[in-house]
């Protein structure tokens, strides 16, 4: 009953890692928001996004279509919307996020730091969709 959507889970898990690894590492951006600084591309942001056993396959999914939008919101922010630090933990953490609408999609981006080291983009989250009529 669900032979379409594995196969299409794992098409675009397929497509979005090529998009990840391929494209967007090997050109991370730079955030005006942080004054032209890189944010890292990392494979924890990957095994972040993919994790199925924390979120149902149709949230991954949701992230994994989101990557190109998030790519476009780092590029181009010039501002985040909140900063959140943790001190409960042995290293201090802190937390970027930004959201936006891009491509008529509402979402929501996180980068952090841990120990004042590099920032890495950690997640995305599709927040919503922007619908228009037809015409």
């Amino acid at each position: 009953m669900d032979e379409i959507f594995h196969k299409t889970f794992t098409f675009a898990k397929q497509l979005a890692k090529g998009f990840y690894f391929g494209v967007w590492a090997k050109s991370p951006p730079q955030c005006p928001a942080f004054g032209g600084e890189v944010v890292h591309i990392t494979r924890e942001g990957w095994e972040h996004i993919i994790d199925d056993t924390a979120r149902t396959r149709n949230d991954v999914l949701g992230r994994l279509f989101t990557l190109e939008r998030a790519k476009k919101l780092l590029e181009e922010a010039a501002a985040f919307q909140d900063h959140r630090e943790r001190t409960d933990l042995p290293q201090k953490v802190e937390y970027w996020m930004f959201e936006a609408v891009v491509a008529e999609v509402k979402i929501r981006v996180v980068v952090r730091s841990i120990a004042g080291g590099q920032k890495h983009f950690l997640s995305v989250v599709k927040k919503g969709t922007i619908e228009k009529e037809l015409v």
